[in-house]
């Protein structure tokens, strides 16, 4: 068998896949089989398989994980790519197309699901005992992942389990969301049972029984359920083939990682089939657009080489605020100085030119279009004496002042600037589970559970011992074994390791802190880029819940201009008593004639 990347290209020939916005719930896909012509061999069930993992690779222009992630207080949306605006800034409603992409997309994915696993006896005559027992086992995971998020991200929603044609509709109302997690967690279990530990090179991609017990693991622990969260990480720690953490935390989101035993499940792209432009709208002005790109909140929240944050370490300069960090600060986000896509990162008013880099050397200077400096102003660059006219705002430029590093395909951005492929349709690996999320859910549980030991400290110092392998600093190792102080410290853990994968949505939410991280504005750094003589010298408090309060920072709305103020991108709202889960589409309230409710405040 093949990857799942190129099953796709065959099975695009036979499956038409439905747009993701304009359907509610999809009781009959045009893109499912029927049973009249299909579900006769083992092959057109790997097809109908395919078309499930179709629908995990919903992209709304850029792959959903890193769209959740953008709803949160990670990070600014210059442009409203996917549409997230609406939601940080509190006015998101009923329809709003982010609203009613996911819901589409993941209940397509259900419905593929269903129609397989109902008909799929059909072919078991004609099977291989053994994959066809994987196949069912692989649908029943997809359909439990799209139900963890739908659960997650509306509360109690439909739940079916058996396929329903149009003649056979019975509307259903809202299923109970415990009621939902419970039946899931036991088709996990049993997927578990029957997939192999971990898949082969060229079978990545494919869901296995680590994948299985990591998916309950995490679903447990965000129903609070600690005991099972506990034993279902320890099932992928003590695995037959248990993974490993991969040594480089910066190269892990670069190519040099895909397929690395710490990706547990990720998402494939390839060109002409299915790619993203997650490359082209998150990466550096030198290739790409700097349209999703993290807050001076996201770089503030990690914590000094000595263990502690930056409001409480003595030995942290504010005038050399990127130094002595933790080292996936800088291999997460590109800062000012940095190299990043073959050139210098400068982000300050008097860097109206900067340095192209080729293996590590200057080689030529070239205009900075950074956002510091405004439309029309001529400087004489003092290198070389060219005279530059700057173009001001455009498209080119981060207001905050940094850029994801994180899933951006440097290469392809710089190869864009010289005429190669575009990032706008990027291959770029999406991981949707890694290990290191299994050692800290295992952490977190534990710590939750009040049955902190060792071993506790053990998966909390591996993650951070492998952040800082190679960085010349000794890792900080947590020792304490006070709850209250290692809810604080998994909690920023979580933050900073799984930065821009998709996950900080659901932690902020379960934790019960989206009231306060999400009510309030948005920084981005100051014009000059902490370069210049005469810096802020400003240190914002950072709370326990990890809010960090900018109070009496010099701050000003955002201006192309070089000065010392952080720069207000942007004014967030959070309603406790209805943001804590997303509006149900009413394209489907319309369509069961109020059957479906609608969640509390919309």
């Amino acid at each position: 068998m093949k990857n799942i990347k190129y099953i796709i290209l065959i099975s695009l020939s036979l499956l038409v896949f439905p747009a993701c916005e304009d359907n509610v719930l999809n009781l009959e896909d045009p893109g499912s089989p029927t049973d009249a012509t299909f579900f006769r061999t083992e092959a057109q069930l790997e097809v109908a398989l395919t078309g499930v993992y179709e629908s995990l690779n919903y992209v709304r222009s850029v792959p959903f994980p890193q769209l959740l992630d953008h709803t949160t207080d990670y990070a600014y949306n210059r442009g409203n790519v996917g549409g997230t605006v609406a939601v940080t800034t509190g006015g998101v409603t009923s329809t709003e197309g982010i609203i009613n992409g996911f819901w589409d997309s993941f209940y397509t994915g259900i419905q593929r699901a269903n129609n397989l696993l109902t008909n799929m006896p059909k072919a078991e005559e004609a099977s291989d005992p053994g994959r066809y027992e994987q196949i069912k086992a692989e649908a029943l995971f997809l359909r439990a992942m799209f139900y963890s998020y739908l659960t997650e991200l509306y509360g109690d929603v439909p739940f079916r389990t058996e396929v329903t044609s149009l003649e056979e509709l019975e509307i259903k109302s809202r299923t109970p969301k415990a009621e939902i997690v419970a039946s899931i967690i036991a088709d996990l279990e049993e997927a578990a049972s029957i997939l192999p530990p971990t898949q082969s090179a060229n079978e990545r991609g494919r869901a296995s029984a680590n994948a299985a017990n990591a998916l309950i693991s995490r679903i447990a622990l965000y129903n609070e359920d600690y005991v099972l969260a506990e034993s279902a990480a320890l099932k992928v720690m003590n695995s037959a083939e248990t993974p490993s953490l991969f040594p480089d935390y910066e190269a892990l989101f670069t190519d040099a990682g895909v397929g690395s035993s710490e990706v547990l499940l990720d998402i494939s792209y390839i060109n002409g089939t299915k790619t993203h432009s997650l490359s082209q709208v998150q990466g550096s002005r030198f290739g790409g657009w700097c349209q999703l790109v993290p807050s001076q909140q996201t770089v503030d929240s990690y914590e000094t080489v000595n263990g502690l944050p930056i409001d409480e370490d003595p030995a942290y300069d504010p005038a050399n605020p990127f130094e002595n960090r933790d080292p996936r600060l800088a291999a997460s986000i590109a800062l000012p100085n940095n190299i990043w896509t073959g050139h210098i990162i400068q982000q300050h008013s008097d860097s109206i030119a900067t340095w192209r880099i080729e293996d590590g050397a200057k080689v030529e200077r070239v205009f900075n279009p950074n956002a510091a400096n405004p439309a029309g102003r001529k400087i004489i660059d003092p290198v070389d004496g060219t005279e530059y006219v700057t173009g001001g705002a455009n498209r080119f430029t981060a207001f905050t002042g940094y850029f994801w590093k994180k899933f951006s395909d440097a290469p392809r951005l710089l190869g864009s600037l010289t005429g190669g492929p575009s990032p706008l349709q990027s291959e770029q690996t999406i991981y949707l589970m890694r290990y290191a999320e299994v050692l800290l859910n295992y952490a977190e549980a534990k710590i939750e559970a009040g049955t902190i030991d060792a071993s506790v400290l053990n998966a909390l110092n591996d993650v951070r011992e492998r952040a800082y392998n190679n960085s010349g600093f000794a890792f900080p190792a947590v020792t304490t074994t006070d709850q209250a102080e290692l809810r604080k410290i998994i909690r920023r853990e979580r933050k900073v390791e799984f930065a821009d994968e998709g996950l900080r949505l659901f932690d902020i939410r379960r934790w019960g802190v989206a009231e306060k991280v999400m009510n309030t504005t948005v920084f981005g750094g100051p014009a000059n880029g902490f370069s210049k003589i005469g810096s802020l010298n400003y240190v914002p408090n950072i709370d326990d819940d990890g809010y960090i309060d900018y109070t009496g920072a010099p701050s000003q709305p955002r201006v192309e201009m070089g000065n010392l103020d952080y720069r207000e991108l942007e004014e967030r709202t959070f309603d406790a008593g209805k943001h804590y889960l997303w509006p149900i589409p009413q394209a489907e309230i319309d369509a069961t004639e109020n059957v479906v409710t609608q969640n509390p405040g919309y």
